[in-house]
């Protein structure tokens, strides 16, 4: 019987390409969008670049403590417009851009509530482009209540998963034990940038999904995703 293999990430604003990777080699992929929000994570920020280097592009939100994911707000849609202006400025002349903009100018001008609604919006654009068909689901559709350490071990459960593909940064605290006595598999991607053709040197790597994307040629897009 073919195995069915689950991973895991929080809902992340713009996410690297290992995170696109991960999803691409599992069946069903969980983003967890009610877990607490990190701050100074990158659930509402990442990393851009432009001919001046790398830096954070952050869509500001609310200040409460203690919220998941999915209940922050963005504090204005002026920002998700400013979040556009810096994006175009970096990669207007990028080699892809013209294949993107007016889709991801559709994306930016639309009215967000959540930070959630964004991220998963531009997640969903970005598998499309990489034409990653992997189920995706949100932790709060499943009606999971297990918190914590416990938490991933019950979504793999529930979705009847016999293998958990987890990063190598989870070897600290993840109880392999536990899902091998549930008939469960634990194996390990490596999480690591892809390297590609950049206008502008230095090449700068853990970047955004999006300057893979813009920048990067239909070959190197294929070695990535299949190595």
């Amino acid at each position: 019987m073919k195995d069915k293999i689950v991973s895991i990430h929080q809902s992340q604003y713009l996410p690297w390409a290992a995170y696109f990777k991960k999803i691409a080699f599992s069946d069903t992929f969980v983003i967890l969008d009610n877990v607490q929000f990190q701050k100074n994570g990158v659930q509402n920020r990442n990393k851009i670049r432009n001919k001046n280097g790398e830096f954070w592009i952050t869509l500001p939100v609310n200040n409460k403590l203690d919220e998941a994911i999915n209940e922050k707000k963005v504090v204005s849609n002026k920002d998700i417009l400013k979040n556009w202006k810096m994006i175009e400025q970096s990669y207007s002349k990028s080699p892809n851009w013209k294949q993107h903009k007016d889709a991801l100018c559709e994306i930016y001008n639309q009215s967000y509530e959540n930070l959630n609604d964004i991220n998963m919006k531009l997640i969903r654009y970005f598998l499309d482009v990489l034409n990653i068909r992997t189920e995706i689901l949100q932790a709060s559709e499943l009606g999971v209540a297990e918190k914590k350490g416990n938490l991933v071990l019950a979504l793999c459960k529930k979705l009847s998963a016999t293998v958990y593909l987890s990063g190598h940064g989870a070897l600290n605290y993840l109880d392999i034990n536990c899902f091998e006595q549930e008939n469960m598999k634990v194996t390990f991607i490596k999480s690591e940038s892809p390297v590609y053709t950049q206008p502008i040197e230095p090449f700068i790597p853990n970047l955004s999904i999006i300057d893979f994307v813009m920048n990067a040629s239909k070959e190197e897009f294929e070695s990535y995703f299949q190595g």
